[in-house]
């Protein structure tokens, strides 16, 4: 017998086949589907727990959201997220428990504002989620520039993974470069590996609210007005991709276009894959994937769907 998941997305003809058995749906009420993940997967847990990683199956709420929608007969659909167990006890504000809560308050505070007119968090989290924008909007915050220039040695980088290896050789390549990245001109300012981290107050590993250390996004460029920030996938399909560069887009334009905020970037006393050249009025985040895809049931002409609806956003246009 298929699972209960699979039995609700049939009934909105989503045409998923494979869903995570961990993320549990509920279609009680149309035409509201309610999603609810677990608490590891959004970092509600203390240290003696293991935490899922944002991009996993298990843990990456945008990406789910966004197929459900890109997929669904029904246009009418709207998305209630909710989080097993938790009440408004669970935070009340403050420096997140620990960094991959700190990143999941931050999506659904930057989901739950940019798509409102489809989603919405249920009660608890709504109040958690105000909880979590009251103390971004009362403290001020810094991030971690890189300490070091990225590695260029192709053996090495191979050594690390194929991504990595990629990664160096588009970032190389002038011709790849250009076309590849998207780049309306060769001189365009590029970077590897650009740290997404954040601290209240000053960069210390005690004032971490984002997960630090090797979180970053795999690339990015200047090119022109726009900064463009980019996820490659290499022989590593998954859906977490649509997380991932909604987490990184919104980050880089809070940190280095929307001035008035209180996240700002880290001055070190050297600068390092030109991050004081980071600079912009909009953010294009960017998906490289090979052709295997995102995820077995999502087709070219779905995953443009995706980023149709990702691109509805409330951002007029900053965030692309």
């Amino acid at each position: 017998m298929p699972s209960k998941n699979i039995t609700i997305l049939n009934t909105l003809k989503v045409g998923i086949n494979k869903f995570p058995r961990d993320i549990s749906l509920n279609y009680d009420n149309p035409p509201k589907l309610v999603m609810a993940l677990t608490k590891e997967a959004a970092g509600f847990v203390d240290k003696s727990k293991n935490y899922i990683n944002m991009q996993e199956d298990r843990a990456c709420f945008e990406a789910w959201c966004l197929i459900i929608k890109a997929k669904t007969s029904n246009p009418g659909l709207k998305i209630e997220l909710d989080v097993e167990g938790i009440t408004v006890a669970s935070y009340l504000g403050g420096k997140p428990a620990n960094g991959h809560l700190g990143r999941f308050l931050y999506r659904i505070l930057k989901f739950s504002e940019q798509y409102k007119h489809w989603f919405e968090l249920s009660p608890d989290l709504e109040e958690i989620k105000k909880n979590f924008k009251n103390y971004l909007d009362t403290k001020k915050f810094e991030t971690n520039a890189p300490l070091n220039e990225a590695e260029t040695d192709l053996d090495k980088l191979l050594n690390k993974g194929l991504e990595r290896y990629v990664e160096q050789l588009l970032v190389d390549s002038d011709s790849n470069k250009t076309k590849i990245l998207k780049l309306s001109s060769a001189s365009a300012i590029v970077g590897r590996q650009l740290p997404v981290g954040l601290f209240v107050g000053t960069k210390a590993k005690a004032h971490a609210v984002f997960t630090g250390g090797t979180s970053a996004a795999d690339f990015w460029a200047v090119d022109g007005d726009t900064i463009k920030v980019y996820e490659l996938k290499s022989k590593n399909p998954m859906v977490g991709i649509i997380t991932e560069i909604f987490f990184y887009s919104n980050y880089v334009c809070d940190v280095f276009i929307e001035k008035g905020n209180k996240m700002n970037p880290h001055k070190p006393k050297k600068y390092y894959r030109n991050y004081d050249k980071i600079k912009g009025k909009k953010v294009q985040g960017i998906m490289l994937s090979n052709s295997d895809g995102w995820h077995p049931s999502l087709d070219e002409s779905t995953r443009r769907s995706i980023t149709n609806i990702m691109n509805s956003n409330v951002t007029a246009g900053i965030i692309q």
